[in-house]
């Protein structure tokens, strides 16, 4: 039988919003930032772990207390150097989320889904995503089995999806897992996504 593994939470908040006028973190969505949204998401999962970079500072300010926070002071070198940051502070066999802070339709229901699939996943997989229609999207849970490979990859799309056979793919019924931000016309879009949002 299968051990249960930690599953920790990374929720990527060092990219810049160079677009909008305040960080994507702190945008606002039905009285709740996004950050906030994200952490909520993630209650019952190990405690969640943020990666800031670009207006830390300023992000740090709104992080609550239930999360932890590492700083990625190299963080225009992309998305790979977060989660390399991030992986360097969970224990070496625990699994991780991988979850991007600009998707503000992900709801707790449907995190849960995913944990459930990777919790009941066959052997040889190893990475849960979601798929809607064709699409792939956010977020991802992979097996600590896989951690080296971000230290040796260039992008984290490299290793999700490099070999099929270890995936395991789960379809869903919302376009929430591929719908971001990061202009201020694809934020008043998922502002009037949220707001008609049901359950």
């Amino acid at each position: 039988m299968r051990k249960r593994e930690n599953i920790f939470p990374i929720i990527l908040v060092a990219g810049p919003s160079h677009h909008l006028p305040f960080p994507k973190p702190l945008a606002m969505f039905g009285g709740k930032t996004a950050l906030a949204i994200a952490i909520e998401n993630c209650a019952g999962l190990e405690r969640p772990l943020l990666v800031l970079g670009c207006d830390a500072p300023r992000v740090r300010r709104a992080v609550p207390r239930a999360a932890q926070v590492v700083w990625n002071r190299g963080w225009r070198r992309g998305q790979i150097s977060s989660l390399r940051r991030a992986l360097k502070q969970i224990p070496v066999d625990a699994a991780f989320l991988i979850y991007p802070v600009d998707h503000p339709l992900l709801k707790r229901k449907t995190i849960q889904q995913f944990v459930r699939a990777f919790r009941t996943r066959e052997e040889s997989q190893e990475i849960v995503i979601p798929r809607h229609g064709s699409l792939y999207g956010h977020p991802a849970i992979v097996s600590g089995k896989l951690r080296r490979e971000f230290f040796k990859s260039k992008t984290a799309r490299d290793v999700i999806y490099r070999l099929p056979s270890r995936v395991r793919v789960i379809e869903v019924q919302t376009r929430a897992i591929f719908t971001d931000f990061d202009t201020p016309e694809s934020y008043r879009l998922c502002l009037r996504k949220f707001r008609t949002r049901k359950g």
